[in-house]
């Protein structure tokens, strides 16, 4: 899989003034509470580390706790 999103190191976050975070990442922006934004960021964190044992060009592995979905 060859499509996937540049952020070219342009990671953003803002604080709205309804109080919501707006995480900038490349062309695309999500919305969290704050206590939704930590789980987010805990969860990226925990599969970035699992990612680093994962063997690149084998079969896809789904990450722990994924819904089941892969790419292909």
């Amino acid at each position: 899989m060859e499509n996937f999103v540049h952020g070219n190191g342009q990671a953003a976050l803002n604080v709205c003034g309804c109080g919501r975070l707006h995480f900038t990442y490349g062309p695309i922006t999500l919305h969290f509470e704050r206590e939704e934004f930590t789980r987010f960021a805990c969860e990226v964190g925990r599969l970035a580390t699992h990612l680093q044992h994962v063997v690149a060009g084998r079969e896809p592995v789904l990450m722990p706790g994924q819904n089941g979905t892969v790419c292909h």
